[in-house]
């Protein structure tokens, strides 16, 4: 009637009312006292109003009351003794409010009482021992959903002959089940979500009238005895969420009324009995994640004509999957996942036209060729179809078109891990109800369909770890609801589409391990709301954005493996929630700014293989969460820090920063400060001394030039041109493990080193020129041109080059010992004076035979320490001539002074 207000306290002049019934209204506020002179009530139902408050004591002076409703509004406290006064009391509902206290066991003690309905309160505690005592006419309790502690009394059961309904669901009650035997009225016992233990009583199997048993996510241990066969009034059976285990007795064959059947999520082994299939009143079968096996019967459909839901999931059920089961007919939901299935699908699985959900993935399926074609085109007779899996099967075979033609409903669409062949069709955009689409993990090429960004309802697109090709759609900006877009592991190029802020609702980016190029989009930054972003292993460049700082819930940010350039910014500080940064191998310089140290959350920090100097910050100390740090191979001078989690980080985490000093466990040297004039003093002592060692050694050296020089000419006239030979991309792909950072030895101006081994075991060094910085294709033309022609023990032997529109390469001879730079000034590598006056020859050497060996003069411009290298008997070898000059004819020498190294000259 939906009345409204309160309740005028003048109704308790009506003092002849019998019945009073304002239920399902709106009425508000409390009950008035004056409601305690209705002594000939016997109806009063308040129900589903907004009555608050507590319930008034006066109620319990209403001793003609026979049925009492207040359920459904918001009554508070506790109930109130006076209650049990009323002493006609049958019926009494207090559900759906907000009452709390212990349930006093004085309201069970009314002699009529036969219903009490305490449903979703707030009641806590133990129930009293002697709750049920003297309540023998009761027929109907339901405590259920409150927070009820403790066990069940031991004798609860045994003064309830009457009893039909019981639930204590959803509570807190713990123990093992009292003895039940004696409630033979018994048909519905509600047990589920507490943590009972235990067996089933044998008892309870007694209670031949039960037609509703739920024992669902309990810890229930023990097997399901025979005698369960007894029950034959169940339509009801749920187990599932326990700890059974042993064989499913074949006993339940006798429940030929049973409905709903569960039992998933236990430890139930062995086959399943035949004659669970038998019985034709089934609609729910759900066994999933057990340990059954065996095979499934071959006739298991031909009587389950009333079968709705078949969850076998996650058990280790092999053998074929019965043709039978297409009698089935009102089938809506198939699971029959990760098992052992073998064979075919049955071809008229369409014949299911009620299907919603389709799950055979993670079996040993498989199919002939071509013949997924013809299971999608039966499939597409099932119009309700909203989930289909096939993950983790073994088709090869090729995505047909007619994926196309499965039902506009479909939501999720599982095919990943399916060795899946061919391009994927155009026509996938016809499923436009698609939430998920997962093809990962196969061996997809071609391009990503445009028709996808037709699919607006999309939340997450899994095409990674495929062979998948071209650029990225641009229609894919259209997909607003997409949550999780990953591509990574294909060989997708060009740049990432700048209208990527279109996707507002994007979670997750993965974009990794592809070809893509250019600078991230600014529009990137914008989407506020990203929680990971992998870029990783492209050939991504530019300068890190400004606005990246605005990504305050971002989780996990991974650009290593790029040509980024630039400083790292000082606003990346506002990344406040995130646990991993990887930016390493890139080619970033300047110093790490003080706000990394304001990352809070930070776990993992990778700044590895970049040109970044100056100090490590010390607010990097107050990262109490971090847990890995890498910066590596960089430029970095000053003290590492020593306190906070820095105590934990080994040495390998700062190597190849050769201006790094602190503690002896760094392998670093010692930072100065008390004894930096003793330190002082030693370096003089220790200059005079090498002087008069160096004079020593003068006279070695004038004895061993002419050894030297003859020896020289004769390896510089025996040594023959390098022989080259044809090395593909692919093959530098695999050499190099797809350019691995673990491979790599190192990286200059124009690009990186890698270590490879040839197909005959040859270990040599592999120069990749980042083409994206200017000059690279001219010092990769360079070092070409001077390379080809020359040949002396002192140069760095070139075996051939790889060079394509997008890929240019010099495949070198490997230098195992190294640089010269890392021996000068490594405390891991150390040169003995000899050591050194033999490089220095070698280095001469070279050049001489630069200058005047050859028959156009070349002056190399670029010579350091980094450039020379030392082979396994330390014979110096210099390298590097991307920057190198050739003087032709009628070019004066002279012209060499202008030619030298440019910009910095290393001091050595």
């Amino acid at each position: 009637m939906d009345l409204g207000g309160t309740i005028p306290p003048q109704i308790g002049n009506l003092s002849f009312l019998v019945s009073l019934s304002i239920g399902n209204n709106s009425f508000h506020g409390s009950l008035p006292n004056e409601l305690s002179r209705l002594y000939r009530l016997q109806f009063l139902d308040l129900s589903y109003n907004e009555f608050s408050g507590e319930i008034p004591p006066w109620m319990g002076l209403l001793n003609k009351l026979q049925i009492l409703f207040l359920n459904g509004n918001n009554f508070e406290g506790s109930i109130p003794q006076s209650l049990s006064n009323i002493s006609s009391l049958q019926w009494i509902d207090l559900a759906y409010n907000q009452l709390s206290g212990s349930i006093p066991s004085s309201i069970f003690k009314m002699p009529t009482l036969q219903q009490i309905v305490l449903y979703s309160n707030k009641f806590s505690g133990p129930m009293p021992p002697s709750i049920f005592f003297n309540a023998s006419s009761l027929q109907y309790i339901n405590l259920g959903n409150n927070e009820l502690s403790g066990g069940l009394p031991t004798y609860m059961f045994d003064h309830l002959p009457n009893l039909q309904f019981l639930s204590v669901a959803h509570n807190h009650f713990s123990g093992v089940l009292p003895e039940i035997g004696n409630l033979t009225m018994l048909t519905a016992l509600f047990l589920y979500h507490n943590n009972f233990e235990g067996t089933i009583p044998s008892s309870l199997l007694k209670c031949t009238q039960l037609q509703y048993f739920d024992m669902w996510n309990n810890n229930f241990t023990g097997r399901l005895l025979p005698e369960i066969g007894n029950l034959t009034m169940l339509t009801y059976l749920f187990l599932g969420q326990n700890k059974f285990e042993g064989a499913i007795p074949s006993q339940i064959g006798r429940l030929q009324k049973l409905e709903q059947f569960a039992i998933y999520s236990n430890y139930f082994s062995g086959p399943i009995p035949y004659e669970i299939f038998n019985i034709s009143t089934l609609r729910n079968i759900m066994m999933a994640f057990n340990n059954l096996s065996g095979d499934l019967p071959s006739n298991m459909g031909l009587f389950l004509h009333n079968l709705q839901v078949l969850a076998l999931h996650g058990n280790e059920l092999s053998g074929t999957i019965p043709n039978s089961i297409l009698n089935a007919s009102q089938l809506i939901i198939l699971d029959l996942g990760d098992n052992s299935f073998s064979s075919s699908i049955p071809k008229a699985i369409g014949d299911l036209r009620f299907l919603e959900a389709l799950i055979l993935g993670y079996n040993k399926l498989t199919i002939q060729s071509r013949e997924l074609g013809s299971i999608f085109s039966s499939l597409s007779s099932c119009k309700y179809l909203r989930l289909f899996s096939l993950a983790k099967s073994h088709l090869n075979d090729v995505l047909p078109n007619s994926v196309g033609n499965l039902s506009t409903s479909l939501q999720r669409l599982g095919l990943h891990d399916c060795n899946i062949k061919g391009n994927i069709p155009e026509e996938i955009g016809n499923l436009s109800s698609l939430i998920d689409l997962t093809l990962n993990h196969n061996e997809l090429g071609g391009p990503v369909p445009t028709t996808i960004g037709r699919l607006d309802k999309l939340q997450g697109l899994f095409l990674y770890g495929n062979r998948i090709k071209g650029s990225i759609p641009y229609t894919l900006c259209h997909l607003g609801r997409l949550n999780t877009l990953s591509l990574s592991g294909n060989e997708l190029y060009g740049h990432i589409p700048a209208c990527i802020d279109n996707m507002t609702s994007l979670r997750t980016l993965d974009l990794g391990f592809n070809q893509l190029t250019s600078s991230i989009p600014l529009n990137l930054w914008r989407l506020k709301d990203l929680l990971l972003v992998d870029l990783s292993s492209n050939y991504l460049n530019g300068p890190l954005a400004l606005d990246i700082g605005n990504m305050n819930v971002l989780r996990a940010l991974d650009l290593s493996k790029n040509q980024i350039t630039g400083r790292i910014p000082v606003a990346i500080g506002g990344l406040k929630s995130i646990v991993n940064l990887s930016l390493a191998v890139n080619q970033l310089d300047g110093s790490i700014p003080t706000s990394v140290g304001e990352l809070i959350s930070l776990e993992v920090l990778d700044l590895s293989y970049n040109n970044l100097y100056g100090e490590i910050p010390k607010s990097l100390e107050e990262l109490s969460y971090l847990k890995h740090i890498n910066l590596s191979f960089n430029k970095l001078r000053g003290e590492i820090p020593s306190r906070g989690q820095f105590v934990h980080f080994p040495a390998r985490s700062f190597i190849s920063n050769n201006g790094l000093c602190g503690e002896a466990r760094m392998q670093v040297p010692p930072c100065k400060g008390k004894n930096a004039i003793g330190m002082r003093i030693l370096k003089y002592v220790s200059i005079a001394v090498g002087l008069m060692v160096l004079g020593v050694c003068l006279v070695f050296f004038s004895i061993r030039r002419h050894k030297r020089n003859a020896k020289l000419s004769h390896d510089t006239n025996s040594i023959p041109l390098a022989t080259w030979r044809r090395i593909s991309h692919q093959e530098l792909i695999r050499v190099t493990e797809g350019f691995s950072a673990n491979n790599l030895l190192g990286e200059g101006s124009f690009g990186f080193v890698y270590k490879g081994t040839l197909l005959e075991g040859t270990i040599v060094a592999i120069k990749v020129f980042n083409l994206q910085v200017e000059g690279a294709f001219k010092s990769f033309h360079r070092e070409c041109e001077v390379l080809h022609n020359i040949c002396h023990r002192n140069l760095v032997k070139i075996i051939t080059a790889c060079c394509n529109m997008d890929f240019k390469a010099l495949v070198l001879e490997y230098m195992p010992n190294g640089n010269l730079d890392m021996r000068l000034y490594s405390e891991n590598h150390c040169l003995n004076m000899l050591q050194r006056l033999n490089i220095m020859i070698d280095v001469a050497t070279a050049v001489e035979y630069l200058h005047l060996g050859y028959t156009t003069p070349i002056v190399h411009c670029d010579l350091k320490p980094t450039n020379v290298l030392l082979d396994e008997d330390m014979v110096g070898h210099v390298a590097d001539f991307g920057i190198s000059k050739l003087l032709g004819d009628g070019v004066s020498l002279t012209q060499t002074m202008t030619l030298a190294t440019i910009g910095y000259m290393a001091p050595e």
